[in-house]
């Protein structure tokens, strides 16, 4: 749709309004003046005939030379000095007026334009080609406008009748050229037109300078509004000119400040959910409808891409290697509902669980687009199958005393009183089965504690020699009964850790009670505490029963105990959750431990806690 500029239609509305009241007020002016013109033409007409009628009664009978004398005289202007005075320099000067006498017959007797001594010129005009003379002779005035035989010129002619002693003797007409009346017309429209042209092009002038001031505000408002609209916000529009305009700028203004609010709220918004998304531990794809990819944050692009180059824009199929991925993505917008699955991929040479959930999102007439959410659910296969796994081995570990307490139940309820020997078996029996269960229900609970991680870290400083002495009362007696000696080695006694009373406490505790179990009679258990380079080493050796090489990496996992320890010479089993205890209670505090062991020769585990802010050592 073609538009024209406001100020040109503005100034040209203006312009035409402007012509169209000067020409109706001209064309009024015109009529009003001309009919006022042609009023007093004809009335100075009409005087003239009177003045000559008058005149002519009076000195009446003339000759007819006096008498065209008399017209020649009658018509006669003012001459200026010098300038002939007959009728044929009238003529020559265009004077309009002609004066006519005739008589009651019709001959002419005077003629101010006419020779009436030349009968060819002069015919009589007693005819009815000349009604205004018939009316005259009547008595009467006569009217007419036609053109004269005598000078070839339409004229309007006023005829009166000439009396002399109560009768009608001639008559006397005045004519006046009809051209004349016209020029005069012609001259009063030419002064008007001009007038109307010279009003219209100054209204212009004077128009197109008051539009143009007028304008300016409204052009620089619709400048800055074109720069708000490219995105320049910067510049506000100036508030100046007339009220409708200053308003239109505080408008425009109002409408700048709320869209900028509008962009640094929207923007805000934008980037805290970038920020969400971009360490979001889930991986987040968005596809456009084209299957291009519009958003991969940081976790997409460690689970799915292969590198790590510029990814948006290229298509999903090429960035993501994992076709199941991208099945998912292409059922959800082809179904326009989410799709969920959950599948097995290799994740930087590792197996890995996703589960992986896809589902469309509308994007307007370039048709739908898609979002695909992952998220590395390995653990939570591995815990589900480590607890499927806990409690099968639970159940078993539990069921074989149970077992065991039932049958000595069932044998002491069978056996004789008076047999000592029997009972005394059965009594060791029961009680060595339910220490089992007892130590079993001691490591579930502490595993569970170790585990659950629920509760803060109760910190404090714990010196050594503290725990040395509580290792001695915990222990001391239990290794004298096996015969194995329980040996400490502490660098600096005074010296003190900061750290968890309670998971220090279950860490040695398991890592000595395990050493003094599997370590046979004559043998030794030395507990080694000290300082290291920006750490504390506790390492608790033995001379026992050992671990196999293929079995070392298991026996952090719940309910392991290797073959040895099942078979050694002890005679008592663990539990098989003592080094699992361990495992997370180091976890939780932000240890290592590792474990060196070698059959029939020992095994040595050593735990590195890191340092943390000096603290006041305990009393103890």
């Amino acid at each position: 749709m073609k538009r024209h500029s406001f100020f040109l239609k503005l100034f040209l509305g203006n312009l035409a309004i402007i012509g169209l009241v000067l020409g109706v007020g001209a064309a009024v002016t015109y009529r009003s003046l001309d009919a006022e013109f042609l009023r007093t033409t004809y009335a100075y007409q009409d005087y003239l005939a009177e003045i000559a009628q008058q005149y002519l009664e009076r000195v009446w009978p003339l000759p007819a030379a006096e008498i065209d004398r008399l017209c020649d005289q009658f018509v006669e202007a003012p001459a200026e000095e010098g300038a002939p005075a007959d009728a044929a320099a009238q003529r020559d000067r265009g004077l309009p007026e002609r004066m006519t006498v005739i008589a009651r017959d019709g001959r002419v007797l005077g003629d101010s334009f006419g020779n009436p001594s030349t009968p060819a010129a002069m015919e009589s005009h007693k005819a009815p080609s000349r009604p205004e003379f018939l009316a005259a002779l009547e008595g009467r005035p006569g009217h007419a406008v036609r053109r004269s035989e005598t000078v070839g010129i339409e004229f309007r002619y006023v005829a009166l009748p000439i009396r002399h002693q109560g009768e009608v003797v001639g008559a006397v007409r005045v004519a006046m050229p009809v051209a004349a009346i016209h020029q005069g017309e012609a001259v009063l429209r030419d002064a008007l037109l001009w007038t109307v042209a010279m009003a219209v092009a100054t209204f212009a002038l004077l128009g197109l300078l008051i539009n143009w001031i007028w304008f300016q505000p409204l052009k620089r408002l619709t400048q800055a509004a074109r720069r708000m609209a490219s995105g320049d916000l910067q510049q506000r529009a100036l508030v100046y000119g007339p009220v409708e305009l200053a308003q239109l700028g505080l408008a425009l203004n109002a409408l700048r400040d709320n869209l900028v609010q509008q962009i640094e709220t929207v923007t805000a918004q934008r980037e805290n959910l970038e920020k969400v998304v971009a360490n979001l531990r889930e991986g987040v794809v968005a596809a456009d409808a084209a299957g291009r990819i519009v958003l991969m944050n940081r976790a997409a692009v460690d689970l799915l891409a292969a590198n790590e180059g510029d990814l948006v824009g290229r298509p999903l199929e090429a960035v993501v290697r994992a076709a199941a991925v991208v099945d998912v993505y292409h059922r959800a917008v082809a179904a326009g509902r989410p799709v969920g699955r959950q599948i097995e991929m290799d994740v930087k040479g590792r197996r890995c669980d996703m589960d992986v959930l896809a589902f469309p999102v509308a994007s307007g007439k370039a048709g739908p687009s898609g979002l695909v959410v992952m998220r590395d659910v390995t653990e939570l296969v591995r815990s589900a199958a480590m607890k499927a796994e806990f409690a099968a081995n639970a159940s078993h570990e539990l069921r074989t005393p149970l077992a065991t307490l039932r049958a000595a139940i069932d044998a002491l309820a069978a056996c004789d009183p008076a047999d000592r020997e029997g009972l005394a078996k059965l009594t060791a029996m029961l009680d060595r089965h339910v220490r089992r269960l007892e130590n079993l229900t001691a490591d579930l609970l502490n595993l569970h504690v170790v585990e659950t991680a629920r509760e803060e870290l109760d910190l404090g400083p714990v010196r050594f020699d503290s725990l040395e002495e509580w290792l001695r009362a915990q222990f001391a007696d239990g290794a004298s009964r096996r015969g194995v000696a329980l040996e400490f080695n502490v660098s600096a006694p005074a010296e003190a850790v900061t750290t968890d009373r309670k998971l220090l406490h279950l860490i040695l505790q398991n890592l000595v009670d395990n050493a003094i179990k599997f370590t046979p009679a004559g043998g030794r258990v030395t507990v080694s505490m000290g300082r290291g380079d920006r750490q504390t080493q506790f390492r608790v050796a033995d001379t026992g029963v050992g671990i196999g090489r293929t079995d070392l990496p298991l026996v952090f996992e719940r309910f392991f105990q290797a073959d040895a320890a099942r078979s050694g010479d002890t005679g008592e089993r663990g539990t098989g959750l003592g080094l699992a205890i361990v495992k997370h209670a180091c976890e939780r505090l932000g240890a290592k431990v590792a474990i060196e062991s070698e059959l029939g020769r020992g095994t040595t585990v050593t735990v590195l806690a890191p340092d943390r802010p000096a603290a006041e050592p305990d009393a103890d």
